[in-house]
């Protein structure tokens, strides 16, 4: 137990089912007032039970907990590389939902969810700037993959 608690490998429950790292709890609390997008996911999951798509259901969960890390990397010190970091980590989990090469109907479908999560947010949040930055990259996407099959 000691080394876990050096080691920072230990988990808590963060806002909802999920577990997040020990060291961000406290900012994560703080933002629960600000985690509108759970909403759009709780609704998400409602409307998909018995859904045949489960990988869109679970790439929705991901894109709201990835971004739910841009709000704490506003409130700490150097919080650019981690604010970094989630568009990173964003962009690798919708590529791998898309494929590589990207499947057109995993492409819209990725960019709807990124899109409806971003909208749920007001303007004062940090999320939102990653969650655009992100939708703009699929469209640029979108628009290169359709010129290149005209």
């Amino acid at each position: 137990m000691i080394f876990d608690y050096f080691t920072g490998s230990r988990m808590v429950e963060g806002l909802g089912d999920e577990e997040i790292p020990w060291w961000i709890a406290p900012y994560v609390r703080d933002f629960a007032a600000l985690a509108q997008s759970t909403a759009v996911l709780g609704a998400a999951r409602q409307a998909a039970q018995g859904s045949p798509e489960p990988a869109l259901v679970a790439l929705a969960q991901r894109i709201s907990q990835t971004a739910a890390v841009a709000r704490i990397a506003v409130r700490m010190k150097g919080g650019e590389a981690l604010n970094a970091a989630v568009g990173s980590a964003l962009s690798a989990e919708i590529d791998e939902y898309c494929g590589t090469p990207p499947r057109p109907h995993h492409l819209n479908q990725a960019a709807l969810a990124v899109s409806l999560v971003a909208s749920s947010l007001s303007e004062k949040d940090a999320a939102k700037a990653v969650l655009i930055a992100e939708a703009e990259r699929l469209q640029g996407l979108t628009s290169r993959q359709q010129a290149s099959a005209a």
